[in-house]
């Protein structure tokens, strides 16, 4: 093909034939329908770069409320921060949990265990050779407690393990109000 300057138009080192190049387009066109837009646009910034439209959140206790763009992304790493630490603290407790119900089984274990013959013989005699060794202290000890006034015992001893488990139990239902939180969060809906 030649140009108003006398010029030849050349494709690909060949010289431009546009009829050859009409028939290509017959032979590979793909049509294709058209392409749809988005309904309402995203996000409009301002000068300040805070965003002009609203979200309307819906929380887990029925309550909603509206936030700006940089208020909900402010919230939603908030509540995924919550999220986070709290499954660390519960796996944290748990953890503790396993290694307590361990130790109280070990216990257990060996608190069943009845002494032989041999070991009260042995302790026996421990017993003997040691208030031999320390006759007088044990006597100033018993004089000791003889005029003492009884002092009362306090049981601040609490069951550990149940204490764990009603921990865990309450941390598991904080972790569902901050998960379902954060799902809400996730869902706003523009205005």
């Amino acid at each position: 093909m030649r140009l108003r300057d006398g010029t030849i138009l050349m494709h690909d080192g060949a010289p431009y034939d546009p009829v050859k190049a009409h028939e290509y387009y017959i032979r590979t066109r793909h049509l294709k329908g058209r392409r749809h837009g988005r309904a309402a646009p995203v996000n409009t910034n301002t000068r300040n770069g805070s965003s002009k439209s609203n979200y309307t959140v819906t929380l887990p206790s029925g309550k909603t409320v509206t936030l700006t763009h940089k208020q909900l992304v402010e919230q939603q790493a908030y509540a995924a921060k919550r999220v986070s630490d709290i499954k660390n603290r519960l796996n944290e407790l748990s953890s503790k949990l396993k290694k307590m119900l361990q130790a109280a089984e070990k216990s257990k274990s060996t608190a069943n265990k009845k002494p032989t013959a041999a070991d009260k013989r042995k302790s026996a005699q421990q017993s003997k050779q040691y208030r031999q060794k320390h006759k007088q202290q044990l006597k100033n000890k018993a004089k000791a407690n003889k005029a003492k006034t009884p002092a009362k015992k306090t049981t601040t001893h609490k069951d550990s393990v149940a204490e764990l488990k009603s921990k865990i139990t309450v941390i598991r239902t904080r972790l569902k109000e901050a998960i379902n939180v954060q799902r809400a969060l996730t869902t706003a809906k523009p205005q």
